[in-house]
């Protein structure tokens, strides 16, 4: 019983792929309004904490600033700003740093000015005012960095006991060395959401970087305005979502799903037709008249089953004769094998020998063929040819020549004599053109003599002292060539223990899916692996050999072979 596939329809189908397309628009639309409206805000931010930093690095004086950062990192300032702290009074470190001179600063007639801590870190703190008020950023700020503890210089928003404090590490900034501009970069800190920028003040005498002037710009109220710009995109979008998502399934489903439906229930319909038998009357009838692709779809459709009611009569009949030329073709193949020798083993009262053989052919009935019988009491005929050509017209051929050659042994005759006198015959009125190699032994077998003559056919191979090895022997034209060929004999003396093994060309073409041959050197190898079997097993280990080079490749010509093991007079 078939199995009912259950999956989903083709409608289906295509509304959740439209659903999918329209969602990914959807995110889409929500991901680039998100990104330009950030974009726009998020630009004049970074802009303004650039321009800060920028400027307090570029305004502030190399010199002024490391004689104020060596002074601020004093211990002698550390320990005062303690004072300070724990007694709560930022005026006491005001004083101390009033005392402090820090710097010659310029000269007058009556003698030096000098500038004091507390002036410096004033003018900063006034610098760093007027530039935060300037450019419209939160504050600015300077920091220094030393053994990756970053201390606090001047930072208009906190009181002085700020001076010196040190500040936590903001991960963001880890990439980005002492030396470096850090561009505007959004964290979250204890303050909120900061913009923060940086830029080394750097001392051009000697390229060390003295402090770092950074901007921030608090963010908190530009992340609340994101997060409501998003909700209330995600909720405009989901609105239209919903919206096309009906409209797109609606109509989907009017000019395609439903036209569709229609057109595969009918098509189905006709398939279950019981046994093939379709009719005109089966032939799919809708009320389809669209041009496009599905109104072409219904009109190919019906073409087709008409098509399919016209192949079918015609197949009804073909199928008829068909069956009748099988018929003939398996009648062919069994009055083939017939004709071969096929009960093994075949003289079960003779101990002076052992042998088989095989044919496998390519087609229903294939033009190689083998044959052994006894002449005489002492005279074993040994047979294997391949006719050129395959099928019928070969099996035809074959079954002559096979016939020819036995008739014409019986009567005697050395196997040249033999081959000679067969070859007129198959070459006379050969209209067909066709040919035949044969290779023909008589073993003598009282004394191991193997006379042989060979016409076009494979070399035979021969085991002796154990080890099997290609025998090349001279070739005669191939029977039915030329009407007054003559063909030679030569001689093999088998001793005990001896074997001969012959085989149609069917053997070292076989291919494999590559296009490679199995080669006659494959093949020796095969026969040695399985050199001290019976010939049976010799021939089933050649033919598994066989079978596993080609794999799954086609057979493309009969494989036929013969195996005789020679024991001698026992």
């Amino acid at each position: 019983m078939e199995k009912k596939h259950r999956g989903l329809s083709l409608g289906v189908k295509l509304e959740l792929l439209i659903i999918v397309i329209i969602l990914v628009v959807a995110a889409g639309l929500v991901g680039i309004s998100y990104h330009v409206f950030c974009q726009r805000v998020d630009d004049d931010f970074y802009d303004r904490a650039s321009r800060a930093a920028a400027a307090g690095s570029a305004y502030f004086y190399t010199g002024d600033i490391k004689a104020y950062r060596d002074a601020v990192l004093s211990k002698e300032f550390r320990e005062q700003r303690d004072k300070a702290a724990a007694a709560n009074s930022p005026e006491m470190l005001r004083q101390w740093m009033a005392k402090q001179p820090l710097g010659e600063f310029g000269y007058e007639q009556d003698g030096s000015l000098f500038w004091t801590l507390l002036d410096q870190y004033e003018m900063f703190n006034s610098s760093l005012a007027a530039i935060t008020e300037m450019i419209g950023v939160d504050t600015t700020f300077i920091q220094v960095d030393v053994d990756g503890v970053t201390y606090n210089l001047v930072d208009p928003v906190e009181d002085v006991l700020y001076i010196g404090t040190t500040e936590p590490e903001i991960e963001e900034f880890e990439d980005y060395g002492d030396n470096e501009a850090v561009p505007p970069i959004v964290y979250h800190s204890q303050f909120g959401w900061l913009c923060t920028t940086l830029e080394p003040v750097i001392d051009h005498a000697t390229g060390e970087a003295l402090c770092l002037v950074g901007a921030d710009v608090n963010m908190t109220n530009v992340m609340r305005e994101r997060h409501s710009f998003f909700l209330n995109t995600i909720l405009f979008v989901a609105v239209f979502t919903v919206a096309a998502i009906l409209i797109s399934t609606i109509l989907l489903r009017r000019v395609a799903v439903d036209p569709l439906r229609q057109l595969a229930d009918a098509a189905t319909d006709f398939a279950r037709e019981e046994h093939g038998n379709f009719t005109k009357e089966d032939v799919i009838e809708l009320n389809i008249k669209s041009d496009d692709e599905i109104g072409k779809l219904y009109r190919e459709i019906k073409s087709m089953q008409n098509r399919i009611v016209d192949y079918t009569d015609n197949l009804t009949r073909v199928t008829a004769e068909k069956e009748r030329v099988n018929t003939e073709l398996r009648t062919a193949s069994q009055i083939q094998e017939s004709m071969l020798p096929d009960i093994f083993p075949a003289f079960p009262e003779r101990r002076e020998f052992d042998l088989y053989a095989s044919m496998t052919p390519a087609k229903a009935v294939g033009g190689d063929f083998y044959d052994f019988f006894l002449i005489d009491d002492d005279h074993l005929a040994l047979v294997i040819a391949d006719v050129s050509d395959k099928g019928v017209p070969a099996a035809l051929f074959m079954m002559s020549s096979k016939i020819l050659i036995n008739y014409r042994a019986r009567e005697g005759g050395s196997p040249g004599e033999i081959l000679t006198a067969v070859n007129a015959q198959l070459s006379r009125d050969n209209k067909s053109k066709m040919f035949v190699t044969v290779w023909l032994g008589i073993l003598e077998l009282s004394t191991g003599l193997l006379r042989c003559s060979n016409a076009g056919h494979e070399y035979p191979v021969l085991r002796q002292g154990g080890v099997f090895q290609l025998f090349k022997d001279r070739h005669g034209l191939v029977l039915g060539a030329l009407t007054r060929s003559k063909y030679r004999d030569y001689e093999i003396r088998l001793q005990p223990g001896d074997a001969v093994f012959v085989y149609t060309d069917g053997v070292p073409e076989a291919n494999n899916d590559r296009g490679e041959f199995y080669g006659v050197e494959r093949m020796t190898e095969a026969l040695n692996r399985v050199a001290d079997r019976d010939p049976q097993g010799i021939l089933q280990g050649v033919r598994e050999d066989v079978d596993a080079f080609t794999g799954e490749a086609s057979q493309f010509d009969d494989l036929t072979m013969l195996c005789l093991d020679y024991k001698g007079n026992i």
